[in-house]
């Protein structure tokens, strides 16, 4: 079974004294308790605790599930309506209301831990500081989402002590992104460039992570030259592909090489990922994909990115199935034949003991990460170069079976592309290998492909209006802190 991190989180204790009886301080203060090397790495692990948390609706559910059904590709069926109809999904302020409040939770949990560190003077800088870097990094990568989902946040980079400290207006995507920057350059700087503690933050980690926001930002040389000092250094943190995409996704190993950074699950209940259960079928058990299958969703295979794929990349029987051995006999898949016709087979755990406790961990950043963010900023900067063939190519060369670092006349990129058609193979390069991965939806709007991307798919399905051109890319704030934030109005 994989290694479990057990998730052990210091309460916070609300601190009040009185000089007299019945005299009031009204005024509470938050703080942590004090910190040694054991409650100290404790309490690191309780800052990742919500991201991981089985029953928080964060990664593995609300948005594992309902941003990879707003793909051009997937379809939630007649179950999940709604997150197919961009329109109406992102016209109802409390679709990620869950996440929010699991989002907050984690920066919280940063902030009084950085906030804690800050006036500790019993712990040595070296400890403090790699302390501070997962901290840092945690935060940083939770607002990174926010401001992908909502654009303008409330920018919080302090403990809220009382209940009068809630009332914070809403920053500038600008400021929040220079925020999220400072942040995972701090983590580069001072997190260790590795890690016996699978699910933990590592310097390659926040480098992978800075040039992923470099990409989205549209500054090419910077996401271009962070990653290469990834791929560099890849020894030094014990990166590569894996040859095997079985190894990758696999239910019950603690890690693998091509992992970066990822949400650690085990087959344990309540303790796992929901993902391999919510796109199965009924016959999930017998058919080796899940303990139970709830249908939430499948793939469109007349989306032009789906209908094109190719059949001999390993990568499209992987993850897509219409039918499977049950006792020997083939045996046709549960789907809604109007409106989705294959199912998502990405992530596999017939034994898990329950929905709840599939091991299928969530990547954040794999190596092949890496690859592809080199390989399109790389060609924008400089146009479709040897090293910008190279990168993309080992992803391709794997997806079909054969060695990553040996030319193939199967899996190489054609050469002569141009800029922009070499540009397009790497959007469609990422389609394929983060398919699941919850990645399409941002690769869509970053490269200003949404509305293109919709329509194709619009214009081949039987039901137009489940698919609708987006009006807009943003989610509206929720609820929760609209009522409990009065300027966040």
């Amino acid at each position: 079974m994989k290694q479990k991190i057990f998730y052990i989180y210091l309460a916070i204790a609300l601190l009040s004294s009185c000089d007299k009886l019945l005299e009031e301080k009204p005024k509470a203060i938050a703080t942590l308790g004090a910190l040694d090397p054991t409650t100290l790495d404790q309490t690191i692990i309780g800052v990742y605790e919500p991201l991981t948390r089985s029953r928080g609706r964060l990664w593995e559910s609300t948005v594992g599930l309902g941003l990879e059904l707003m793909s051009e590709y997937a379809d939630g069926g007649s179950i999940q309506l709604s997150w197919s109809n961009y329109n109406n999904v992102m016209s109802q302020p409390n679709s990620f209301a869950q996440s929010w409040t699991t989002l907050y939770e984690a920066i919280g949990r940063a902030n009084s831990l950085i906030d804690n560190l800050n006036r500790n003077t019993t712990l040595s800088d070296a400890v403090k500081n790699k302390a501070y870097g997962e901290a840092y990094f945690v935060r940083g990568y939770c607002y990174y989402f926010a401001v992908r989902v909502w654009g303008k946040v409330p920018l919080r980079l302090q403990p809220i002590v009382n209940a009068n400290d809630v009332a914070l207006a809403l920053s500038p995507v600008n400021v929040i992104y220079d925020s999220v920057i400072r942040d995972m350059k701090f983590a580069e700087a001072n997190l260790p460039n590795t890690t016996t503690s699978p699910g933990r933050a590592t310097a390659g980690a926040a480098k992978t992570a800075l040039a992923d926001i470099y990409l989205t930002l549209g500054q090419y040389q910077l996401a271009r030259d962070k990653a290469k000092e990834v791929m560099d250094n890849k020894a030094n943190y014990g990166y590569d592909l894996e040859p095997s995409l079985e190894t990758v996704y696999s239910p019950t190993l603690a890690t693998n090489k091509e992992d970066v950074f990822s949400l650690k699950f085990s087959e344990i209940v309540d303790k796992g990922a929901f993902m391999a259960s919510y796109w199965a079928d009924s016959k999930a058990k017998a058919a080796g994909f899940s303990v139970s299958g709830n249908k939430f969703g499948g793939i469109i295979s007349a989306a032009p990115l789906i209908k094109n794929w190719d059949n001999n990349d390993l990568r499209k029987k992987f993850s897509l199935y219409n039918s499977y051995l049950i006792n020997g006999v083939v045996t046709a898949a549960e789907i809604e034949t109007d409106i989705y016709d294959l199912r998502l087979g990405k992530y596999k755990d017939p034994n898990a003991p329950i929905d709840t406790g599939n091991g299928n961990d969530f990547y954040l950043y794999r190596f092949a990460d890496v690859l592809l963010i080199f390989a399109e900023a790389e060609n924008k900067v400089n146009g479709p170069t040897a090293a910008a063939y190279g990168a993309i190519n080992q992803v391709r060369r794997r997806a079909y079976g054969v060695s990553t670092n040996t030319a193939s006349a199967v899996a190489d990129l054609p050469a002569g592309l141009s800029q922009t058609a070499f540009d397009d193979m790497v959007f469609r390069e990422r389609g394929y290998e983060f398919i699941g991965e919850c990645k399409r939806w941002f690769d869509m709007v970053r490269t200003n492909r949404l509305a293109q991307t919709i329509s194709d798919v619009n214009s081949v399905i039987k039901f137009p209006n489940r698919k609708p051109v987006p009006t807009k890319t943003l989610f509206g704030l929720p609820d929760v802190e609209l009522q409990n934030n009065p300027l966040a109005n």
